[in-house]
């Protein structure tokens, strides 16, 4: 799904202020670890803290009902490449509901357990307050006071940005405020704040606004509002969308497995946008490429 990509996406830039909310440390360096194994393994983050301890963080927007497989397997892996340095695990809930993971193993020759947090219980203003965009757009998700207040806060920092790249943190910020049932509040904020954004260069906010959110965000309150971008035909917005969603799931393949073969790209060419989200929400979970094929019926 769109969450994880960008959830993950957001850890890459060794968040230091939300790891000192977590575990009392900031980190000494990002540990870009990837276990090479017949399954696949690549954790969300993983990190070296200031005392020495190994760090890793799992982000969940939804309930795994084999998550305590998967940090007791990722443990394992983790004591063998750092024998002597302590680890600490954690997952934090960022989805809707309550957090309801089971935690430990009791047995006779085996005890393990790893600690859950719902990131609600942290405060957004702490996230707001980070030099960090990424940890800025974490905000969204955290325990909000003012959600109004909180978006228009993360886009004032958004609007700061270089083109490009305040259409990727506006992407990434509607995707995220999708879990709080905030995105059309996100989308009515942008509109009044006539921040400057070109859709047409990304195909995820092309097809989220229409005409005329696409003309309040280009031009504002304007007398008259002169004529915005056309997004034009919905044909032409589906395929941008399309071609989106087979790029971004191209990378994360290539990323997980290694160099894609020509089958892969044969397919993802001929599938529709629907079929490409499916497949993006099985590549965590998927053990190989074939895996991640694998139509389900809904």
């Amino acid at each position: 799904m769109k969450y994880d990509i960008t959830l993950k996406s957001l850890l890459q830039s060794l968040p230091q202020r939300l790891l000192m909310l977590l575990t009392g440390q900031e980190a000494s360096e990002l540990l870009p670890v990837e276990f090479p194994s017949v399954k696949s393994r690549l954790p969300d983050l993983v990190a070296r803290l200031l005392n020495g301890a190994i760090f890793h963080l799992e982000l969940q927007s939804t309930n795994h009902a084999n998550m305590l497989g998967r940090m007791l397997e990722y443990y394992t892996l983790f004591r063998a490449q750092y024998p002597k340095a302590p680890i600490i695990q954690l997952v934090l809930y960022v989805g809707p509901g309550q957090p309801d993971f089971q935690t430990e193993i009791v047995e006779e020759n085996l005890t393990f357990r790893y600690t859950v947090m719902d990131i609600r219980e942290i405060d957004c203003r702490l996230m707001l307050d980070s030099p960090c965009l990424e940890e800025n757009l974490l905000a969204i998700l955290c325990r909000l006071e003012d959600g109004r207040q909180t978006i228009r806060a993360i886009l004032t920092r958004i609007a700061a940005l270089a083109p490009k790249a305040r259409a990727d943190a506006l992407e990434k910020l509607v995707i995220l405020a999708g879990l709080r049932k905030l995105d059309a509040a996100v989308k009515k904020e942008v509109t009044e704040m006539a921040i400057t954004v070109d859709v047409m260069e990304n195909a995820f906010l092309r097809d989220i606004f229409d005409r005329g959110e696409t003309e309040g965000i280009q031009k504002g309150r304007q007398e008259g509002r002169q004529e915005g971008i056309q997004i034009g035909e919905q044909k032409g917005r589906q395929e941008g969308l399309r071609e989106g969603e087979m790029r971004s799931l191209l990378r994360q393949l290539e990323r997980r497995f290694g160099s894609a073969p020509d089958w892969v790209e044969s397919r993802l060419a001929k599938a529709d946008v629907d079929t490409l989200e499916q497949w993006s929400g099985n590549i965590f979970d998927a053990e190989s490429l074939e895996d991640v094929f694998q139509t389900r019926n809904p």
